[in-house]
């Protein structure tokens, strides 16, 4: 099967549904993921984003639906399923390349791919100039950088990233948002990308997905045809975050 785009499907969500009692949280959602796309999702605050991303993980089960990974039901035990929280989750006692390595060590990469492999991570996220030092011996936005070059380097069948950047200011966020996607364009990973800022998601995105109020589905799906770099100043990325914006609105 292939997507819109030429590429083959990577992701299968069918009918994901989440409830908490007779609360319905999210409702019968279903939507495809290319191989190596760069999917945003949107949708109002307390809309279930969070919840919507525990269960594609598989960190918590859906009451009705699955998620498939190339055709299989999604399985932490077979997959590399990668999550980037909103906090960053650096282990203290490991250095940052200890840190960046440890899913690499989780999922027995043999030790000379692994080694090649880390070594070009750090390269690629300006990480080799302090890759001795420990967790407290950074900042905020450096450890949040480790969190995300370790979720790329286990080569991730599907990368989940919950609002990686939300408590950063916006300079940094700006620069780490380019960062990320030098690293997605490079390693070509397939990226499910969660914000409640619409100009970040129109600014990274190929195609936004934006979620409805309780109980939760697809509202509308918004496609952003725009090469990268891109400029905020640029009248087609305006039009796009305004429609995204009324979309999202529900007043």
């Amino acid at each position: 099967m292939e997507s819109d785009s030429g590429r083959r499907t990577k992701i299968e969500v069918k009918n994901l549904t989440k409830q908490f009692g007779d609360l319905v949280v999210l409702d019968q959602i279903s939507f495809n993921v290319a191989q190596g796309e760069f999917l945003a999702i949107v949708g109002p605050t307390g809309c279930g984003k969070t919840t919507f991303l525990n269960c594609l993980s598989k960190l918590m089960p859906s009451s009705d639906g699955d998620i498939f990974i190339d055709k299989e039901i999604a399985d932490p035990r077979k997959h590399n399923i990668s999550f980037v929280f909103q906090e960053p989750t650096c282990l203290p006692w490991r250095t940052v390349r200890q840190n960046v390595a440890y899913g690499m060590e989780v999922k027995k990469f043999p030790k000379e791919e692994l080694n090649e492999k880390l070594d070009s991570i750090l390269k690629l996220v300006g990480l080799t100039d302090t890759a001795h030092l420990y967790p407290n011996q950074v900042s905020a936005s450096m450890m949040q950088r480790i969190a995300v070059a370790r979720a790329f380097a286990v080569s991730p069948d599907l990368l989940l990233m919950d609002e990686p950047y939300g408590q950063l200011d916006v300079k940094l966020r700006f620069y780490l948002e380019d960062e990320l996607i030098k690293l997605w364009k490079t390693l070509k990973s397939t990226v499910v990308f969660v914000t409640h800022n619409i100009e970040e998601a129109v600014y990274m995105a190929e195609r936004i997905l934006v979620l409805s109020n309780k109980p939760t589905g697809i509202k509308a799906e918004v496609p952003v045809n725009l090469p990268h770099p891109r400029s905020m100043l640029d009248p087609e990325f305006v039009a796009i975050r305004k429609q995204v914006t009324e979309l999202i609105r529900w007043w």
